[in-house]
């Protein structure tokens, strides 16, 4: 399967692949594990990053998309828009399928994107000292999340 991806979605790769073996390794020094990592492009072309933060209680786990979200909504404001977003999973061999954004994450990605948001869902592996990136494929989020709750502002009035 070819994936076409724009420009800009190359940049973003290109500027994932970079940080995963970056962050990959300062977190190896310090005797942490390879994590989830998300990447996304604002509608200002500025790079957000973000990474899985998994304590010891699992209802406080945030994902590295809604962590790569936040840092935008902080660094611009709650009206940046998401035009591109990178999901990418440490596994263990190449897998059929890539892992996408969970339930929550897809909801947040519809409400800071639009129907045109693409989301790249891509795989890495460690070798040794170095990292592959064998599979990235592109979904966009009006297809990863066909019905999203949408709240009518009157509905509480």
């Amino acid at each position: 399967m070819t994936v076409n991806f724009t420009t800009d979605e190359k940049k973003l790769i290109k500027h994932a692949k970079k940080a995963i073996v970056k962050y990959n390794k300062m977190r190896h020094k310090k005797g942490s594990v390879d994590t989830l990592y998300s990447f996304l492009m604002s509608d200002s072309g500025k790079i957000h990053n973000g990474a899985c933060f998994e304590p010891n209680i699992a209802q406080a786990t945030i994902c590295g998309e809604r962590h790569a979200i936040a840092s935008m909504v902080l660094d611009e404001s709650y009206n940046a828009k998401i035009k591109y977003i990178v999901v990418a999973d440490p596994v263990p061999e190449v897998q059929e399928n890539s892992t996408p954004p969970c339930g929550t994450c897809r909801h947040i990605i519809w409400q800071f994107g639009t129907s045109k948001t693409s989301v790249i869902c891509m795989q890495y592996i460690q070798r040794k000292n170095d990292w592959i990136f064998p599979k990235a494929e592109k979904y966009f989020i009006k297809d990863l999340y066909p019905y999203p709750y949408e709240p009518k502002e009157d509905l509480w009035k």
